[in-house]
């Protein structure tokens, strides 16, 4: 057996740089999240110092992955589609179990998330392999004011060492 895990990069790697603004001045940087991996993954991003919605995302996180062990299993034991052959489709499955129970529903890519002065677009998403999503964030300077803010990006199914309070950015 082989263990794969979602594989990313971030470009630029460390930080963008807004440079001096003046009071009410409205400037749009852009990152890159990259899946250098073989499988798509989704992405989410929040405010490093936020625990509550780092907790959240690792909630989603795990309530996928047992989502798709339970699917797998009721899967693999389908009398049906063994005797034709056939393996699931994992993507006919997923709807099924999206609205039940009363539980939030996927938010759609492309979610806004503010952190201090900058609003980051696309806050979630999923990347195809070899694919990239390019995150925009814009900067609204308020005041005479120095800013920096730290970013927790996190890519799902990455192993579980790699930056487990979420990728700094």
């Amino acid at each position: 057996m082989n263990a794969v895990y979602s594989k990313y990069s971030l470009a630029p790697l460390k930080n963008l740089n807004f440079g001096p603004m003046q009071y009410g001045e409205n400037v749009t940087r852009s990152f890159e999240i990259r899946n250098e991996g073989l499988f798509e993954f989704k992405y989410a991003i929040c405010d490093f110092n936020n625990e509550d919605e780092k907790n959240k995302i690792r909630e989603e996180r795990k309530k996928e992955a047992e989502d798709r062990l339970s699917g797998q299993k009721e899967e693999e034991i389908d009398p049906k589609l063994a005797a034709k052959g056939k393996k699931p489709d994992p993507k006919a499955a997923a709807p099924a179990k999206g609205g039940a129970k009363g539980k939030v529903e996927a938010v759609p890519d492309g979610q806004q998330v503010q952190v201090s002065q900058y609003a980051i677009t696309p806050a979630i998403g999923s990347i195809a392999p070899g694919s990239a999503a390019v995150i925009s964030v814009t900067f609204n300077a308020q005041g005479s004011k120095f800013y920096n803010t730290t970013l927790a990006v996190d890519v799902a199914n990455r192993d579980p060492v790699d930056q487990p309070e979420g990728i700094p950015f």
